[in-house]
């Protein structure tokens, strides 16, 4: 009985550690996924990589290709495709000795379902 009455106080104490401890990680995941579309958004507010991602979104391209249709250099190109990249906007892929670079439309798809839960609480 004495084994029963330590663990009929101490239950309720792990009770609550474990209950406080998923809201931590809830509030931990929350926070991680705020910040990976506060990065998206910021990523989205350059009208170049804007430009890019619609180019992307036709077919994949390599950074030269993708530079050809851009009035800038091939450093900032890159630049502009590893803040997509950083962001999960586009994905790479090596085909031999160049990289090819594809739209992910799984982070667009995030992207759009926060959008319309935004609409929707309007």
């Amino acid at each position: 009985m004495g084994a029963f009455a330590i663990d009929s106080y101490t239950r309720p104490c792990r009770l609550a550690n474990n209950i406080f401890g998923l809201k931590q990680r809830r509030c931990a995941m929350m926070k991680e996924s705020e910040n990976t579309l506060d990065k998206k958004f910021q990523v989205l507010s350059n009208r170049t990589r804007r430009e890019i991602l619609m180019r992307l979104n036709q077919e994949s391209h390599s950074a030269g290709e993708i530079a050809t249709c851009f009035q800038i250099t091939p450093a900032s190109i890159s630049y502009h495709l590893s803040l997509l990249q950083e962001s999960g906007l586009i994905s790479c892929h090596r085909v031999e000795r160049r990289r090819i670079y594809r739209l992910n439309h799984d982070a667009l798809d995030e992207l759009y379902l926060w959008l319309q839960n935004l609409y929707k609480t309007k």
